[in-house]
């Protein structure tokens, strides 16, 4: 409910009353505006006509910056990107909930500092999944994200500075740092292995996925396992030999950013045997896909062997055949290609 306050205030060129329309929310303040009148009757008028409006949501006037905690800034955050042509993916979105649930989430945003920053950061080391640094240095970027934006998309009193205060201490006490670059290649015959292995989990009666051709359409084509199970049969061109893979991956945001792949190998016919379920290939969740990736690797007893090593596989192999670095890097679509 909206109420409002009516200030008497003395200057040197006479007497002046200030009129502040406030809302709160479970004792925080969301929304207030402000107005000096010299008269006490046209400040009563102003701040009765603006809690009218306020409360039956007639009011499109910009108003004063206000506060709330971090908690309720993230969730109008993660509901207005979901809602724009842009919205995040899960790992975006899955971090922040996960800073949802620690303390500093109860925290009014204007009043979070650095030192909040970093005991945030201690506070996750001690979690139960033991965050690595890499983990929580993408904890920050999201958190500094949504605190950079708050100002210009919910007039939330707050900016960045208090993350970029907390950088230094972030690397002096070893709490963030960047991922480390991974060169895991297969090796000896676990290409062999993986393959046989895969297609004997096919012949299980419950098993309704080809986990033998998505592997090996994964390392032909070098494309992430969400993009494969993405491809469309509508979008494959036989007489060319290549496919249109959508909403590819991006550092300027994945939504329309189709590419034209070519089709090497045995990948066309890999994609014709598959039976027509549906508009895509393969209609199968992209989680399933790697879950059962991990059962099968771990059985065979390969270690630190990721599902996504099958991109820098299939590049590196492409550089042997002789392709060029820039050549194999407009297929991976990846700028920072090195073979």
């Amino acid at each position: 409910m909206a109420n409002y306050t009516i200030t008497k205030r003395t200057r040197k060129n006479g007497t002046v009353y200030c009129a502040r329309v406030r809302v709160k929310e479970a004792g925080i303040v969301t929304f207030s505006k402000s107005k000096t009148f010299n008269s006490k009757v046209a400040a009563t008028k102003w701040a009765r006509e603006t809690v009218h409006k306020v409360e039956k949501n007639l009011s499109n006037e910009p108003f004063d910056l206000i506060d709330c905690t971090l908690d309720k800034l993230i969730s109008l955050y993660i509901d207005r990107k979901q809602k724009s042509e842009r919205p995040m993916g899960r790992t975006a979105v899955y971090t922040l909930r996960q800073i949802q649930q620690q303390s500093i989430a109860q925290l009014l945003v204007t009043r979070i500092s650095s030192a909040d920053i970093v005991d945030f950061c201690l506070e996750r080391q001690k979690n139960a999944s033991r965050p690595s640094p890499q983990t929580l240095a993408v904890d920050i970027s999201c958190l500094r994200k949504v605190m950079r934006v708050a100002k210009s998309m919910f007039n939330v009193n707050v900016d960045d500075r208090s993350v970029i205060a907390a950088y230094p201490a972030l690397h002096d006490l070893k709490l963030i740092a960047r991922s480390s670059r991974r060169e895991r290649r297969l090796q000896g015959d676990e290409l062999q292995q993986l393959l046989t292995a895969l297609k004997k989990k096919e012949s299980h009666h419950a098993c309704i996925m080809p986990y033998h051709d998505i592997f090996l359409i994964s390392l032909l084509t070098c494309c992430r396992v969400g993009e494969v199970c993405n491809l469309r049969w509508n979008d494959i061109n036989e007489a060319q030999r290549t496919i249109t893979v959508r909403d590819r991956k991006s550092p300027n945001g994945s939504m329309g950013n189709h590419s034209v792949l070519p089709l090497l190998g045995e990948s066309l016919e890999i994609l014709l045997r598959q039976p027509k379920m549906n508009e895509r290939i393969f209609p199968f969740k992209s989680r399933s896909i790697t879950a059962g990736f991990r059962a099968t690797r771990r059985r065979l007893g390969i270690s630190d062997l990721r599902y996504h090593d099958l991109r820098r596989e299939g590049a590196s192999r492409l550089i042997e055949l002789g392709l060029s670095v820039e050549e194999t890097a407009r297929i991976t679509v990846s700028g920072q290609l090195t073979p």
